[in-house]
């Protein structure tokens, strides 16, 4: 039955992702091996409360991060010839150190305040790191969609392998040398930049090239040609960013230090096979279709539908698991004082597996040109969460009904995502005859 399964897999026309996808995620997995396992040791010498700054730290990179490019970097794996993807690429290089430059200033003038709002001045020494961080991430992604335009899943798969062995050695080993919580954060800051190396070595021969035909007016002309990104892809990934980092910061402003640190912990153990596999699937399934194009949006409805089934078909078991082994395994694996984090963890299992099976998807709509439609949903999503802060915000709820509440809504709007990415493609397929 296994054999069966695994045929079914990687059969048919969705076949090319997930043996892409099977690439990204053996590198990927040797290095959530070890991330896995370092995890009971830095509970160990991390408290909750030092998850909690790591959680707002780590909330902050991943909304400045996307706007660094302006999101034009969702858009290298799109046209038809290196030239101008590379124009792209030199185009989002130059957005993300002009940005890192200005959020830099913002920072050291108005850091205090802003870092006031979450409780979290501890962290204004630090600011340098937040910087730092999203200039890291910035300018990993902008080299991942170069990769995964030449389909290059094994450098990706380095990569993502050398990202969380740095950082979490780096985690226990100033842990161990009392450098808390700062050490979380160097450590999640290297793992957040490790890699880049590796992508500059490999992508070298493809730089010498395109250099000498770098021009300012191609630039400009590539600006201009994908500005729908910068005008719906930015807002829409914000959103995408907020909505994701909402519970982390939600928890942080409604409720203490200490629970927003279990949250953090429960979100970050959920996401480490969800994030794995849908991270691979993602990226496998945006490189297949964009080769493909929007003349073949057939074919690309027929292998989303395949996807889709396949995801649940892995998604499912995780889930359950995750509802009914959470906060045993919790206790038995973090520690006595990580409980409270593992019920938090058996609350959002469902909402997960929906995300898993949903997210990938949402590529489809680069392809379809149907960014206003990805600006909608995050609209929505937003909106619901907002709705969920202020009614927290104005009555005396236990966190666990703000954990039930939340998940709640996740699990709904994912799995509108699904019903709305399949709409999407439906209307194409109709406008093209």
């Amino acid at each position: 039955m296994l054999k069966r399964k695994a045929r079914q897999l990687f059969s048919g026309e969705s076949g090319n992702v997930f043996r892409g996808m099977l690439t990204l995620f053996m590198g990927a997995g040797l290095a959530r091996v070890v991330g896995i396992a370092s995890i009971p040791i830095l509970t160990r010498i991390y408290s909750p409360d030092d998850y909690g700054v790591l959680a707002l730290y780590t909330s902050f990179v991943a909304v400045l991060a996307p706007i660094l490019s302006l999101r034009y970097v969702q858009a290298i794996p799109l046209p038809k010839t290196d030239a101008m993807a590379f124009h792209l690429f030199a185009l989002c290089f130059s957005l993300i150190v002009l940005g890192s430059v200005l959020c830099a200033l913002l920072l050291l003038i108005f850091g205090e305040t802003i870092l006031s709002w979450f409780n979290m001045q501890l962290l204004m020494p630090w600011w340098w790191l937040i910087v730092l961080g999203a200039l890291g991430t910035a300018t990993y992604e902008l080299f991942t969609l170069w990769a995964t335009r030449k389909k290059q899943y094994k450098t990706i798969a380095t990569t993502q392998f050398s990202q969380p062995l740095v950082g979490n050695i780096a985690k226990r080993d100033l842990g161990l040398l009392g450098l808390k919580p700062v050490g979380l954060i160097i450590g999640q800051f290297l793992s957040q930049s490790a890699g880049i190396t590796n992508y500059v070595k490999n992508a070298y021969n493809d730089f010498k090239i395109n250099v000498p035909l770098l021009k300012k007016g191609r630039v400009l002309f590539a600006a201009k040609y994908y500005q729908e990104f910068v005008w719906f892809r930015l807002p829409s990934q914000l959103l995408l960013v907020l909505s994701t980092q909402a519970p982390v910061l939600m928890m942080a402003a409604l409720f203490s230090r200490e629970k927003t640190g279990q949250l953090s912990l429960a979100i970050m153990a959920l996401s480490l096979p969800v994030g794995l596999l849908g991270q691979a699937v993602s990226r496998a399934y945006y490189a297949e279709i964009a080769a493909l194009g929007r003349g073949n949006i057939e074919q690309i409805y027929r292998i989303t539908t395949q996807i889709q089934k396949r995801l649940f078909m892995l998604g499912v078991p995780i889930s359950i698991g995750g509802v009914i082994f959470a906060q045993p395994l919790f206790e038995l694996v973090f520690g006595e004082k990580w409980r409270l984090a593992g019920a938090y963890a058996g609350i959002m299992a469902p909402y997960m597996l929906m995300q898993f099976t949903s997210s990938p998807l949402v590529q489809a709509l680069n392809i379809i040109g149907s960014q206003q439609s990805f600006l909608l949903l995050n609209i929505v999503r937003s909106l619901g969460l907002l709705t969920l802060y202020v009614f927290f915000n104005y009555t005396e709820n236990d966190a666990y009904y703000f954990i039930y509440s939340l998940s709640g809504i996740f699990f709904l709007f994912y799995s509108y995502q699904t019903f709305f990415v399949f709409s999407a493609l439906r209307k194409a397929i109709r406008t093209k005859q």
